[in-house]
């Protein structure tokens, strides 16, 4: 009895060690209150490896800004509590497996890697403070070229391969478009956000949302990468997750609002992602009352522009740096071994010219001593070369990239004329800004790209350096005859190298010269290599920046004038109501006076928006956008200042307009401009047959309005993939505009009431527009007062034709 009650005891022992060790096991971290009691425990940080947020490191260690931040956080929690607090990482491979270690965990757990703030999440999961705002945008791989137009964009990403991240807020913004805008799209599934980005970088054809702040980092590490300007989402923000009800959650969202804190946190972003794209990151998310949300956009997609502009400079700055870095140093490996070598041959002879050696043995020393002085002159030159070419490329103006320049190439080498000269498309020609000659400043010479005798002329056409020791002897080998030059005399040596872009395309030429023969050397003319990839860049960068710098002003100067314009309105709307207090309020803001500052403002952006003007394709797709916001500004006036004429009282329309002489074809060509991109959206062909044309007297506003509203009403009742066919011919005493579509046709009770206001006829609208019913009442009105006449022919399901009469001069 006594053995059988020893042997329980026996096995209640370990009865109790065992769930001791369970226990242990599965309550392996501590909560906020065990710690402060008993001063030490565990916690466990799960995390996906994702740039720039949390990754490991090949040497072991880790690094991120979320884990820099959490480890001062705990950092901070040891030195209050006076406790030891240990921090278990442990990697995980997908977001769902992070997702539901945090939610079904209890306390001492918490899960990072640039995670998203839901409403959704919220529910099962806790949130530490946001630290930074969260903006998602489409990625897509190198091949998939820029798209400028949504609809384009939108038909394109359909027939493409998507990928994403399984129950991510990315597979939430694709689900939306799919339900919303593309029902086509696919998408298959990837494991973290690092593998995302990098399987688009590296794929064919590959597109998905990511983070901006991901996009921006692997920008930044040369990943080849486009940006898609659609659908961009902004998210509640970025955020470490912890289970709920954890009693972590209010001493460490504590410690996250404390303002060093705040500061810190801010200095740890910009350390991974770097100023200017964490300064756009903050200024996106920023909400700004009264800011006209187009302006907003277009700032928003300036700001990217530049930062990925930048991104690519520095990294086009640092690969070409390392390929000059790597050229100059295999030089010297070269010379270096050639040394080697020569000393070797002459240790081998040794034995057998013991009577010479001493004297060749010192001869060889004097030129290793030689070549030692050469490689130590050529590394500090290539520090030297180095401080440069930072100095140049940090100017943003012309005359200082030109006057640095000159200060730098004056430090290495003696040279007496020195100047840059750029490429003039408007004159072609080939323009310096600034000659230095003897230290003096020659302003503003040029020469013409036809004068082909010029050297200078001859090194941009050719995009090939020139190299001449003595110009008086060997002229003949490059021109005919020798020129005046453009300022002081001719020179002797003389080097000119062409300034050629990243796609093969001369921007200038580069030159020194010296009034003495065989002034400089192969070794000279190698460092002038180097500085000219520095001058190029410099030059790239100051075009990039004015662009920018002029682009902003106009968009300030047009942001100004529509401020203008609707104050101007706004005094126009007190008038009105004060006149009219019985009319609809939206019919009351609106006056005839908005329309000449508005088309002015779509003049001023339309001409920015041609092909003649000096503007990039991303300069243009700005002015686009601003453009194409003014017009639909301008249609939806059109229609409540026709809706407004309709209601006035009679003896106000029938008034006689203000006369014009003009052409038909004239009035008809802008209109058929102004409605070819609007066919083109519902994928209808707009035809323009111009017969024979006349000149008519009548008010040249009721004639664009009375053509307008029968294209509107063809375009807004046909059907897809039709046509709309436009003629104008000379009928008689009359000039005869004939408009067919191959919509549905009238019946002939739509056609007794075709002419009546806000009459709603039986065809309705293909593309889900709004019709008022009063178009054709304002057609008939203003052909009647021309002393014109309109016609209408139609049956049901054979389309529709109307004939419009005016009488010639």
């Amino acid at each position: 009895m006594n053995q059988f009650i020893r042997a329980m005891g026996i096995a209640r022992y370990f009865l109790i060690l065992f769930f001791l060790g369970l226990s242990s096991s599965i309550f392996g971290q501590s909560s906020w209150e065990q710690i402060k009691e008993t001063k030490k425990g565990d916690i466990t940080v799960y995390y996906i490896q994702n740039k720039p947020f949390v990754y490991s490191l090949p040497t072991g260690g880790m690094a991120g800004i979320e884990y820099e931040m959490f480890t001062n956080l705990i950092r901070q929690q040891r030195k209050e509590l006076q406790a030891v607090i240990n921090i278990k990482w442990v990697p995980l491979d997908s977001w769902d497996e992070l997702y539901k270690k945090v939610k079904t965990s209890s306390e001492g757990c918490f899960g990072m890697s640039g995670i998203t703030i839901t409403s959704e999440r919220k529910r099962n999961i806790s949130y530490l403070p946001s630290y930074m705002p969260d903006i998602e945008i489409i990625v897509s791989s190198e091949n998939v070229p820029l798209f400028q137009k949504q609809e384009n964009f939108n038909n394109a990403l359909q027939s493409l391969p998507a990928i994403t991240i399984k129950n991510s807020t990315f597979e939430r913004n694709l689900l939306r478009l799919k339900q919303t805008t593309l029902p086509a799209l696919n998408y298959s599934y990837i494991s973290t956000s690092e593998d995302l980005i990098g399987n688009i970088a590296e794929g064919n054809d590959i597109w998905g949302y990511t983070q901006l702040s991901n996009y921006a980092y692997a920008l930044s590490k040369g990943l080849k990468l486009h940006r898609q300007i659609f659908y961009q989402v902004e998210n509640e923000g970025l955020a470490i997750t912890l289970p709920r009800n954890s009693t972590w959650l209010q001493p460490l969202t504590k410690a996250n609002e404390q303002p060093q804190f705040r500061v810190d946190t801010n200095k740890l972003i910009r350390k991974y992602l770097g100023d200017k794209v964490t300064d756009l990151i903050w200024d996106l998310s920023i909400q700004e009352d009264g800011l006209i949300d187009t302006l907003k956009n277009q700032q928003r997609e300036i700001g990217l522009l530049t930062i990925e502009s930048e991104i690519r400079l520095l990294r086009l700055t640092q690969k070409e740096l390392e390929i000059s870095q790597q050229n100059t140093i295999r030089n010297i490996l070269v010379v270096t071994l050639s040394l080697t070598l020569l000393l070797v041959v002459t240790l081998f002879h040794f034995n057998n010219l013991v009577k010479r050696s001493n004297q060749k043995l010192e001869t060889q020393n004097q030129e290793i001593d030689e070549q030692a002085k050469s490689l130590r002159k050529g590394y500090k030159d290539l520090e030297h070369l180095s401080s440069i070419g930072r100095d140049i490329t940090s100017k943003l103006a012309l005359d200082e990239i030109i006057e640095t320049a000159y200060k730098s190439i004056s430090g290495l080498i003696k040279a007496p004329v020195f100047g840059i000269a750029l490429y003039n498309e408007k004159k072609d020609s080939l323009d310096f800004p600034y000659i230095y000659e003897h230290d003096e400043v020659i302003k503003d010479e040029s020469f013409d790209l036809k004068d082909k005798m010029r050297l200078a002329v001859m090194c941009f056409d050719q995009k090939k350096e020139f190299f001449i020791q003595k110009f008086s002897t060997d002229h003949r080998n490059y021109v005919k005859e020798v020129l005046q030059p453009i300022a002081g005399k001719n020179t002797e040596s003389i080097i000119y190298i062409p300034l050629v872009a990243k796609h093969k395309k001369p921007i200038g030429v580069f030159t020194i010269q010296s009034f003495e023969a065989n002034a400089f050397d192969s070794y000279q003319l190698n460092l002038l290599r180097n500085l000219a990839i520095y001058i190029r860049i410099a030059l790239q960068n100051e075009k990039t920046y004015r662009n920018i710098n002029n682009k902003k002003q106009q968009l300030q100067e047009a942001n100004n004038h529509i401020i203008e314009q609707k104050e101007l309105i706004e005094e126009k709307n007190h008038e009105l109501e004060d006149a009219n207090n019985d009319k609809n309020h939206l019919l009351s803001i609106v006056a005839h006076d908005l329309r000449n500052p508005l088309s002015s403002s779509i003049t001023l952006l339309s001409i920015l928006n041609t092909d003649d003007t000096n503007l990039d394709e991303d300069e243009k797709l700005c002015v686009s956008g601003s453009l194409n916001a003014m017009h639909r500004m301008n249609k939806m006036i059109e229609d409540i200042l026709d809706a407004r004429v309709s209601e006035n009282n009679e003896s106000k329309v029938n008034k006689e307009a203000e006369k014009d002489i003009f052409s038909v074809s004239e009035v008809l060509d802008q209109v058929i401009n102004d409605f070819t991109g609007v066919a083109e959206r519902k994928n209808i062909e707009l035809t323009y047959n111009l017969l024979s044309d006349g000149l008519i007297e009548a008010n040249k506003q009721h004639s664009i309005q009375i053509y307008e509203n029968l294209i509107s009403n063809a375009i807004k009742f046909s059907p897809a993939n039709t046509e709309i066919a436009v003629s104008i011919e000379k009928v008689k005493d009359f000039v005869e505009v004939k408009i067919t579509d191959q919509g549905p046709g009238l019946s002939e009770e739509d056609q007794k009431k075709l002419y009546q206001k806000f009459q709603t006829l039986g065809p309705k609208p293909t593309g889900g527009e709004k019709s008022t019913g009063i178009g054709l009442s304002i057609v008939k009105k203003y052909v009647d007062s021309m002393e014109g006449k309109v016609e209408c022919i139609s049956s049901q399901n054979q389309g529709t034709t109307f004939i419009v009469s005016l009488p010639y001069l």
